[in-house]
């Protein structure tokens, strides 16, 4: 059994460093691990060599997004698993002793999902886009109920991966789910272990909010037929079930909670204005 660790980045580099460091602390045995790293910036070359006792390929990938970016990392892997993670990611101490474990005692599951732990980069008090990413960022055991995850912590079969064709490298964002969805309806086995962690760093100002938000549009409303027009009825209707998650959150004080809605409700605006501009104007989709 090899695990390939496929890691697209974009503009991250430094972070990027962090999450190899943290890989390499792993306790495992270096010959059953690679790491597959993805360039997806054609005008920027990767900064000097990548150093790490894991072996490590490195490829360019000129499309643009994440996802053409995995599949590419994909194809060339050498493990009979990928280990889907985002370069911004700091994976858990015993995250690859875990996966191999899980692996070990589940060999019929296809698709294999963990936790992602969302924390403020900074400080240990989070700012409000910080306690709104923190609250409504990246709920994988909800998103695990309905059989999807997302690509900070996914576990595929690369047998499996290439017959459900990978990801659909049309899309900036959502294709991870929609590769859950297609893997469920064609019967591939999917669950959930929370013990299986990556810390994923909660979006910390406005406009790494708003890039989040108008890249969701662009992936939701670049659908065809009833799941556009479902999108786009969703997004222009009042966030009354994201309000309410904030309302709700036990970890976080009133003070903190409402200055989260405010940001909810400015982007719920710019949602809004992102639909008119991709649907009307043919604006393009931000990656």
């Amino acid at each position: 059994m090899l695990l390939s660790i496929v890691i697209p980045v974009y503009k991250d580099f430094e972070r990027l460093e962090i999450c190899i460091k943290a890989i390499d602390k792993q306790a495992v045995d270096r010959h059953l691990v690679e790491i597959v790293i993805v360039n997806n910036d054609s005008n920027e070359e990767l900064p000097g060599a990548l150093i790490a006792k894991t072996p490590i390929k490195i490829l360019n990938c000129k499309r643009e997004g994440s996802y053409a970016a995995r599949n590419k990392g994909a194809r060339i892997a050498a493990g009979s698993y990928l280990v889907f993670t985002d370069s911004d990611c700091i994976p858990d101490d015993e995250w690859l002793v875990n996966i191999e474990r899980i692996i070990s005692d589940n060999p019929s599951l296809d698709l294999i999902s963990g936790h992602v732990e969302l924390y403020p980069e900074y400080s240990k008090l989070p700012n409000p886009f910080e306690v709104y990413d923190m609250i409504l960022g990246i709920n994988q055991r909800a998103y695990a109920k309905e059989k999807k995850s997302v690509t900070a912590n996914l576990i595929i079969k690369k047998e499996s991966f290439i017959k459900l064709g990978g990801f659909d490298e049309s899309s900036f964002s959502g294709g991870d789910h929609e590769l859950c969805v297609r893997a469920n309806r064609q019967g591939f086995k999917f669950k959930y272990f929370p013990r299986l962690v990556v810390y994923h760093p909660a979006r910390n100002c406005m406009s790494q909010v708003v890039n989040k938000a108008k890249r969701r549009i662009g992936g939701r409303v670049g659908a065809t037929g009833n799941k556009k027009m479902k999108a786009i009825v969703i997004t222009l209707l009042p966030p009354f079930v994201r309000l309410c998650k904030i309302i709700k959150a036990d970890d976080f004080s009133w003070r903190d909670k409402i200055k989260a809605a405010k940001v909810l409700f400015i982007v719920k605006f710019i949602q809004i204005a992102e639909v008119f501009k991709v649907v009307f104007f043919n604006k393009k989709k931000l990656r």
